[in-house]
């Protein structure tokens, strides 16, 4: 709004001021720029509304325990259909601003063939020191870097759910390896993906030395703890599914990643715990050597409680349970008498 008002004032002054040509040009501009993005916005909002219609779910999700029938396929999910539906309505308002674009600039003597020839300027890259950066090849370094990313994770994938269960691996070893795997797959991409921009491997030491002012000033917290992981991974002081308690924090280990651990406590709550503290401070595993572990449960009681019924019923409450072993058996004991209530 403010843009046109000041063609207008634009327009009115040359007018009142001899300049007639120039006021019917700026005049004809605004009512060409109005036609076209108008023309534009309704074309972008129709452009939403024609694939919503097209590809939105046209039937209720199918309930858990229903079947498709023999030779009937099942309809997408409503989520993959949605997402379709916006990538493909944002490529085509991509194409609507490019011709609204070439549109625009008509008027003033630049044709399509013109701005091809301005863009195809920008294959000549872009000179950084002895490095020139073209757009070919930074597409192609995405595009291997997408692809190669892809890749690891399948293989990821395939090790933990296929091969890995076929081995006489633990789970926490099985999660290391994998791991593991997956840090050097990652790397390899990285590296991979740099030659195909044409950053070669022997350029990368100056990007690392510059890295390092940034690690050594804030990131130091960030690279102890993704080398306290790679321990973790390597030395296995502790593992996935091991029991452990640190720093007040007890419960079992349910994944190790880059930067931190995730601990399950016994209410299903999940504790974040940074790699560093398994290596620089006392950790308790209980199942570092044994997997059996013994927990212990503390019951207050009213002082008039019958102890001996009491003692019964927790013990029929654990032998019921599937996870409480015969051997060694559970063991009721009475710990004290804290007060007279």
């Amino acid at each position: 709004a403010s843009m046109a008002s000041v063609l207008l004032v634009v327009t009115l002054l040359g007018l009142l001021s001899g300049y007639v040509a120039l006021g019917t040009f700026v005049m004809n501009q605004l009512v060409w720029g109005l036609v076209v993005a108008s023309t534009a916005y309704f074309l972008a909002i129709l452009i939403d509304d024609l694939f919503m219609a097209l590809l939105a779910p046209t039937a209720p999700p199918q309930e858990a325990g229903d079947k498709a029938a023999p030779g009937q396929r099942t309809p997408a999910q409503p989520r993959t259909r949605e997402q379709t539906a916006v990538l493909l309505s944002g490529a085509f308002r991509i194409a609507l601003v490019l011709l609204s674009i070439v549109l625009l600039v008509a008027p003033f003597g630049e044709g399509p063939f013109e701005l091809f020839q301005r863009a195809g300027r920008v294959n000549e890259g872009i000179a950084i020191g002895e490095i020139r950066l073209l757009p070919a090849a930074l597409l192609q370094g995405v595009l291997v870097l997408v692809l190669g990313l892809f890749a690891v994770r399948t293989l990821k994938n395939w090790l933990a759910d296929k091969f890995m269960p076929t081995t006489r691996m633990d789970s926490g070893m099985r999660m290391s390896v994998t791991t593991l795997l997956g840090y050097v797959g990652s790397v390899v991409v990285v590296a991979l993906s740099m030659s195909a921009v044409g950053v070669g491997l022997e350029r990368v030491a100056w990007v690392a030395s510059a890295l390092s002012v940034g690690i050594g000033f804030g990131l130091q917290a960030v690279v102890q703890n993704f080398v306290s992981g790679l321990i973790l991974l390597a030395e296995r002081p502790v593992k996935v599914g091991d029991w452990v308690s640190l720093g007040g924090v007890e419960g079992d280990i349910r994944r190790i990643n880059v930067r931190a651990t995730e601990i399950q406590m016994g209410d299903r709550s999940t504790v974040i715990v940074p790699n560093s503290e398994f290596i620089t401070k006392i950790v308790r595993n209980v199942t570092y050597t044994d997997p059996i572990g013994m927990v212990q449960i503390k019951l207050p009681m009213p002082i008039a409680t019958d102890a001996r019924r009491a003692r019964e019923v927790i013990l029929a409450a654990f032998v019921s349970h599937p996870g409480v072993l015969d051997a060694p058996k559970p063991s009721v004991q009475l710990d004290g008498v804290d007060g007279l209530n």
